[in-house]
C-alpha cells in the first residue's frame, strides 16, 4: 500500500486554494469556506481535459477565485490522460484519488496491475520509462477524501467510490490511521473501488456530513441516495456527459456532452 510523501502546495496558490488541514499521512484534507468565489465538483474526467475546459468556460470559471474539486479518475480511456500532469499543478484544481489513478500509481511505482491496459491504461505504459514513475508519484499526492466547508457552515465530503462507513467521522479516522494500518489500507481500497450503496439503492444518510459527492459508478443522470450524490455521467463514453456540480446554494448541475467519444460504457 503506497502512502503519499509530501511535496508541498504550489507557491502561487491563494489562501483559499490551500488546505486548512492535511492529515499527517496526506490521505485526508479539509478546505475552509471559499469567501471570494465559487466551488465546483466535477465527475470522472478520464483524460477528457478539453471537454473539462469547455465545461469551465460554460460556467465562467475564474481561476483566481473559484475552486474545482474532482471525484478522481483523472486518467485512462480518454485521449488526454498525460495532461493530468499539467492540471494537477493548477492550485485551483483539487482532486481525490480514483481507482484508475491508483492503477497508474501502482504501475509506475510497484508493478503493472492486472487488467489496467485492458480498461484504458495502455497509454501509461507507452510513456517513456523515466516518465512513468514521475507521473505515478504526482498522482500519489492526491488524498483519498476531502472535506469542504461551505460559506454557510455546510460540510461537503468528496471521495471517489464511497464513504466506507455510515459515519463520516469514522471514515476519516480510518483513513488517518487512527484505527491501525491494516484498517486504513482496507478503507483506502474500499473508498476508491466500492459501489455497493448504489447497487443496493441504499438511501441511508452518511452521518456527520451534509453531503457526499462521489464518482466511479456511471449514472445516466446525477443521482442522489440519502445525502450521497453520484456525479459520473460517463463523460468519456459514447453518449455520455461530463458534469459539474456547484457546492452550496441550489446545487446547480451543468453538463456538456462528449460528441467525439467512441468507447462504450463499462463500470470499472
Amino acid at each position: 500500500m503506497l502512502i503519499p510523501t509530501h511535496q508541498g502546495t504550489p507557491a502561487d496558490a491563494a489562501e483559499h486554494h490551500r488546505p486548512a488541514y492535511l492529515s499527517s499521512n496526506l490521505l485526508f484534507a479539509c478546505y475552509g469556506p471559499n469567501q471570494v468565489g465559487r466551488d465546483f465538483v466535477v465527475g470522472d474526467i478520464h483524460g477528457e481535459f478539453s471537454l473539462l475546459r469547455s465545461l469551465l468556460t460554460k460556467v465562467g470559471f475564474d481561476e483566481k477565485t473559484d475552486r474545482l474539486f474532482s471525484v478522481g479518475d483523472l486518467v485512462d480511456r480518454g485521449p488526454e490522460s498525460p495532461a493530468a500532469i499539467r492540471w494537477m499543478r493548477y492550485p485551483w484544481f483539487i482532486p481525490v484519488r480514483g481507482n484508475h489513478d491508483h492503477w497508474c500509481i501502482e504501475g509506475g511505482l510497484i508493478d503493472e496491475p492486472a487488467g489496467h491496459r485492458r480498461h484504458g491504461g495502455a497509454w501509461f505504459y507507452e510513456l517513456p520509462e523515466a516518465v512513468q514513475p514521475l507521473m505515478a508519484t504526482l498522482l500519489n499526492q492526491m488524498p483519498v477524501a476531502i472535506e469542504v466547508e461551505g460559506r454557510d457552515g455546510e460540510r461537503f465530503g468528496i471521495v471517489h467510490g464511497e464513504c466506507t462507513h455510515h459515519s463520516w467521522g469514522r471514515f476519516r479516522e480510518a483513513l488517518e490511521g487512527e484505527l491501525g494500518d491494516s484498517y486504513r489500507n482496507h478503507h483506502i481500497m474500499e473508498a476508491i473501488w466500492r459501489r455497493s450503496r448504489l447497487e443496493d439503492r441504499d438511501s441511508t444518510p452518511v452521518a456527520g456530513i451534509d453531503q457526499v459527492l462521489v464518482g466511479h459508478s456511471v449514472v445516466e443522470e446525477v443521482t442522489t441516495l440519502g445525502n450521497v450524490v453520484y456525479l459520473d455521467t460517463g463523460g468519456c463514453f459514447k453518449g455520455g456527459r461530463l458534469t459539474l456540480f456547484e457546492l452550496g446554494g441550489a446545487g446547480e448541475i451543468i453538463s456538456v456532452p462528449n460528441i467525439s467519444a467512441t468507447s462504450e460504457q463499462l463500470n470499472i
